[in-house]
């Protein structure tokens, strides 16, 4: 037994130096702790890297049809109080979403930019007070409540009970409602004067729309919108203003979910309005993405890119209609963003390589602190004449 572990023994490749031969100097003690710190640095950094993983890019064709496209937004009006403005969109296609209600809040805010109300954007309900019947005479009593539309009714019958549902039965004729206090409706719930009640506040409002997934445009403009000629107008006399502030802060802009990465160029863009009236206009380069995490967890969403420009005009004198507008078009492009399936290394590897660059700075730092003792070896034997005056196993003259 004791013959077959001294055979063990002597297979040892690293054989053990008798402490008596050590020679221990300060000039080693810098040198190991030195190297100690940078081999640690070097562990973190190798680890660093391996958990970070490097996202790979690929372009395809996007063959999708048929697909919707949510465009998420959250802007903020300093100055247009929230009875003002609408939302509309539409696309190449021929849908529209005229003052767009559902799916979108409007915050109230004053001039510090403090909220005052928050509030679903809906159609509310009339307050009735012996109200004006579509057939001229009062609302009596265990009478059902049926308002007149002023002319702008689709068909016989058909009721308009508050101002909003007047206001959209004259849109829809393509008709302008030059004065609110004319309709019973709007007179009695106070519409000229909750605009003046609101004057001075902001607006801010988010949520989303739901459009087809090609080119089109969404806009933020004061008044309701109708058809007119084929033209997309807004209807402005009846606010009875000449001009509007459209000075705005873009919160949010997004085309689909949020993936780790991306970056939407139009989040907190702020434009300030120095003309009575103004046309902001964004054009935006909407690249379809897929983005597929290590897991495997696949996301569908866009990037962007956008340009802006503004048309400003003294008051009276703007050819185009006031308000906040984003054009956008799809590319034909898809950008596929899997995060890595073969760019992270496996562990083994990553081990192999951090104890491989470990080891290879351990010896250089050995070669570095053997480096002056040998020359101060070789030094003292050459001047002394003593011994062999070799330097690495080479004579020096």
């Amino acid at each position: 037994m004791e013959s077959l572990i001294g055979k063990i023994r002597n297979l040892d490749a690293y054989p053990k130096i008798n402490e008596d031969f050590y020679s221990r100097t300060l000039s080693g003690g810098f040198i190991t702790l030195t190297s100690t710190i940078v081999m640690i640095l070097l562990f973190i950094s190798e680890l660093r890297l391996y958990l970070h993983a490097v996202t790979e890019t690929k372009l395809v064709v996007d063959t999708s049809r048929s697909e919707r496209l949510r465009i998420n937004f959250d802007v903020t009006f300093p100055a247009l109080p929230c009875s003002i403005v609408s939302l509309d969109a539409m696309d190449i296609s021929g849908e529209q979403h005229l003052d767009v209600r559902h799916d979108i809040t409007k915050k109230r805010i004053d001039a510090q930019g403090n909220v005052i109300e928050t509030r679903a954007d809906t159609i509310g309900s009339p307050k009735i007070d012996r109200p004006l019947q579509h057939h001229g005479g009062r609302l009596e009593h265990n009478e059902t409540y049926c308002g007149s539309c002023f002319g702008a009714e689709a068909s016989d019958g058909e009721c308009c009970n508050n101002c909003e549902e007047v206001r959209e039965a004259y849109r829809k004729k393509g008709w302008a409602l030059s004065n609110p206090d004319l309709i019973d409706q709007c007179k009695r719930e106070g519409f000229l004067q909750r605009i003046k009640d609101e004057e001075g506040e902001g607006c801010n409002i988010y949520g989303f729309l739901d459009v087809n997934k090609v080119a089109g445009n969404f806009h933020f403009a004061p008044g309701k919108s109708f058809e007119q000629s084929n033209v997309h107008v807004h209807d402005l006399l009846a606010f009875q203003k000449d001009s509007f502030n459209l000075t705005h802060k873009i919160n949010r802009i997004a085309f689909g979910d949020f993936f780790p990465g991306v970056v939407n160029p139009l989040d907190r863009v702020e434009w300030t309005q120095h003309t009575p009236n103004a046309m902001y206009q964004y054009f935006l380069k909407v690249v379809p993405t897929v983005f597929k995490d290590i897991d495997g967890h696949t996301i569908q969403s866009n990037q962007f890119s956008v340009t802006e420009y503004v048309r400003g005009a003294e008051l009276g004198r703007l050819q185009a209609l006031p308000g906040v507008f984003f054009f956008y078009e799809l590319s034909p492009i898809k950008v596929g963003m899997p995060f890595p399936s073969s760019t992270r290394e496996g562990l083994e590897f990553h081990n192999t390589h951090t104890c491989t660059r470990s080891g290879d700075f351990y010896r250089d730092a050995r070669f570095l602190l053997a480096l002056p003792h040998q020359y101060l070896c070789y030094y003292w034997r050459h001047i002394h004449g003593l011994g062999d005056s070799r330097l690495f196993g080479i004579s020096w003259p």
